[in-house]
């Protein structure tokens, strides 16, 4: 079973292993952003509403999965705070939003090779299976069966460092080397389905409990989530298109 960073950079391993073969070709429609254009930094925001479409079915050219869903094999989740102490294990895991997107800022620091990143994501909903044990304030929290989560609205912000590397087929491309992430929701809330069983009243109670503190909940499980946003719209989406394009090419001088 895999950890969520585990998961994130199993997922850019199998993007990366082919990415640099100099036989990929660069997708016709893939935007082109000149890194010494006075209005790079607009390009990019564009850029961004171009390949919206493209991440809905995935890009096979390089090598990118589907963004809606995006799917998750597997999950291992922990947390031992006063309010929520659990272990859950989550699987076939199926994540519904995440190209309704809308960045409103997407600054790329040439000389210093850094990116400043705000984007929003309306509703976003995921579901699969899981498996847990522990409480939630003073109920226990036992079961296992389908489960869903979801929120309103969520802002994102993300900062991302990279460094210039030169790989085996004598080009340069950007490689990520530090990335930090903060989100701000709105309205979560979950469903755990099959906790204790058949006792429905039991399942209704905790259920009620766990949305009733849902705000205080989600806290406690935030760094997760950033986590996850992180590797996923971060990670995953930039370093595979930076790994797949060398530099020169994806950001070129007019």
């Amino acid at each position: 079973m895999y950890n969520m960073r585990q998961v994130s950079l199993l997922f850019i391993f199998l993007i990366s292993k082919s990415c640099h073969s100099t036989n990929s070709k660069r997708p016709s429609y893939f935007p082109t952003c000149y890194r010494n254009d006075p209005e790079l930094n607009k390009c990019l925001v564009n850029a961004t509403e171009i390949l919206r479409p493209y991440l809905v079915n995935g890009i096979p050219e390089m090598k990118l999965p589907s963004f809606d869903p995006f799917e998750l094999p597997a999950l291992e989740l922990a947390q031992g705070s006063q309010a929520l102490n659990f272990k859950a294990k989550l699987k076939n895991i199926k994540v519904h939003g995440l190209t309704d997107y809308k960045f409103s800022r997407f600054d790329f620091d040439v000389p210093n090779l850094q990116f400043f990143c705000n984007l929003s994501l309306n509703k976003l909903f995921l579901e699969g299976q899981y498996l847990i044990s522990g409480r939630i304030l003073v109920a226990p929290l036992e079961g296992s069966g389908n489960f869903t989560a979801e929120f309103d609205h969520g802002d994102i912000y993300v900062y991302q460092k990279y460094k210039e590397a030169t790989f085996q087929d004598g080009k340069t491309y950007l490689v990520p080397t530090n990335t930090t992430s903060k989100i701000f929701i709105q309205n979560p809330k979950a469903h755990l389905g099959g906790l204790f069983s058949k006792e429905n009243i039991l399942n209704e109670a905790a259920n009620k409990a766990i949305n009733d503190n849902i705000d205080e909940l989600f806290q406690d499980v935030k760094p997760v989530f950033e986590e996850a946003i992180n590797e996923i719209m971060s990670n995953l989406l930039i370093k595979g298109i930076t790994d797949y394009i060398p530099f020169d090419e994806l950001y070129p001088i007019k």
